[in-house]
C-alpha cells in the first residue's frame, strides 16, 4: 500500500519501508532504520512481525543522530576595524596549561612539612616506655 507523503499525519503508523521511501525520500535504507532501532534512536511499534514508526518518531531520530559541531582549539578574535585577523585565543589555553604543569611539578616534589613540632618525640616518653605485664600461665 502506497501513501502520499503530504497526506501523512505526525502520528500515523507507517512501516519502515514507507518511512524510508516517503519520509526520508529513499536517502536511508530500511536496514539503516533497523540499525537505528537497535541503537535506540528510532522508536517503533511491533505489530505481528511488522515494525511501525511515525513521521514524528523519524524527526526525533534525526535529532538524536545529529552530529555536533567540533570544538575548535583556537579562535581568531576580531580587531576594532572588523578584520578577520586578530589575536588568537590559544594564549589563554597556553597560560592555563602552564599553571597546570606548575601545580603538577609542585605536587610531584612532595609536600612541605607544616608542623615540625608534632614529629619530634618527647625524650621522656622514649626514656621511660610504658611497661605492660606479660602473661604467664
Amino acid at each position: 500500500m502506497s501513501r502520499a507523503g503530504s497526506a501523512l499525519m505526525d502520528d500515523d503508523p507507517i512501516t519502515l519501508e514507507e518511512a524510508s521511501s516517503l519520509v526520508l525520500r529513499g536517502a536511508v535504507t530500511v536496514s539503516t532504520l533497523r540499525a537505528e532501532v537497535r541503537r535506540g534512536n528510532l522508536t517503533v511499534e511491533k505489530i505481528g512481525k511488522n515494525l511501525f514508526t511515525t513521521p514524528a518518531y523519524i524527526r526525533q531520530m534525526r535529532e538524536r543522530c545529529r552530529v555536533q559541531q567540533s570544538h575548535h582549539d583556537s579562535t581568531s578574535g576580531r580587531t576594532k576595524t572588523g578584520d578577520q585577523s586578530g589575536s588568537s585565543a590559544t594564549g589563554i589555553v597556553t597560560d592555563e596549561l602552564a599553571v597546570l604543569r606548575t601545580t603538577a611539578k609542585a605536587l610531584k616534589g612532595g609536600l612541605l612539612n607544616t608542623s615540625p613540632k608534632s614529629t619530634l618525640r618527647d625524650q621522656r616518653q622514649v626514656a621511660n616506655p610504658i611497661q605492660f605485664p606479660s602473661r604467664k600461665s
